[in-house]
């Protein structure tokens, strides 16, 4: 087989053939690979984007507590224990 990358001399059929079989299983880990970057791409995004999302929860939170919340005036514990 002189169709190879070895300057024209001729190789066996049997060594051919072993790197015809490396080459393709070195295609299909290429795939896999990729398949796996392409996985772990996408659950960085989706941990990007929970992050996001709990933070903007945290702040709606904080949000809506602290908006009824007079911090100029005192802290009438006796009222907020009878409420309890």
């Amino acid at each position: 087989m002189s169709d190879t990358n070895n300057h024209g001399e001729e190789i066996s059929d049997d060594a051919y053939t072993t790197f015809i079989r490396n080459q393709f299983q070195l295609e299909s880990l290429e795939e896999r690979l990729q398949k796996i970057e392409n996985a772990d791409a996408t659950m960085k995004d989706k941990g990007r984007r929970g992050d996001e999302a709990i933070r903007d929860f945290t702040d709606l939170l904080v949000a809506d507590n602290t908006k009824d919340t007079k911090v100029d005036q005192p802290v009438n514990y006796v009222t907020i224990a009878e409420n309890v």
